[in-house]
């Protein structure tokens, strides 16, 4: 397959020969986590249709509706501990009959797919350094968004009137989006005035 045809979200067949001892191995169904900044390496986690090792490193996710007919009878288990970074050259398509199609699993199920396979990572580290790593993730991503819409503000109040009511409708979600996280500004966001839109967003929680 092409690198530029494969979609995060999407459900394709990897191959995972060659391996070694203990990694997932052969030719299986995979939802694509993550593609990487090289463009032609993707994180995929490995779905299988056998129910060992449910809950030990497996989730039944059940149907996938978008398969084909032969296939999506069974329940597919994601094996959250075998999430793998893999070269597009191992990626086929799926298929019924002769066309290629387009398997798109839920959005809700690929949520959970990323919370698997995070809090997998995090398995061996002590309860508080995993609440720290989490709670700057959360802060950092709510910082992120907070300063996208600030910068929206500030192109909407350079613009033409008549915006008000959608720049108070930004400034209300960059509150509740900063109310419970902590962050720090550098010295192009603080020249850029956000620290101004965040204490006026916070003013008003």
């Amino acid at each position: 397959m092409k690198a530029s045809d494969i979609k995060i979200g999407h459900v394709y067949y990897v191959n995972f020969e060659p391996v070694r001892n203990g990694e997932f191995n052969g030719k299986h169904l995979s939802v694509v986590l993550k593609r990487n900044n090289d463009k032609y390496t993707f994180v995929v986690m490995p779905l299988t249709s056998s129910a060992n090792g449910v809950g030990v490193n497996k989730v039944n996710i059940g149907k996938i509706s978008a398969l084909p007919v032969n296939i999506k009878a069974k329940d597919s288990y994601a094996v959250f501990d075998q999430v793998r970074t893999v070269n597009a050259s191992r990626f086929v398509t799926v298929k019924s009959g002769n066309n290629s199609i387009h398997v798109l699993i839920d959005n809700t199920i690929l949520l959970n797919l990323f919370e698997l396979a995070m809090r997998d990572t995090l398995y061996d580290v002590s309860q508080d350094d995993k609440i720290a790593v989490l709670k700057k993730t959360y802060d950092w991503e709510c910082f992120t968004k907070a300063k996208d819409l600030a910068y929206s503000i500030i192109k909407l109040r350079k613009a033409v009137t008549g915006n008000e009511k959608k720049i108070s409708a930004l400034i209300d979600e960059v509150g509740n989006t900063l109310k419970d996280s902590t962050y720090s500004l550098d010295a192009k966001q603080l020249a850029d005035g956000i620290d101004s839109i965040f204490g006026e967003a916070l003013c008003k929680k």
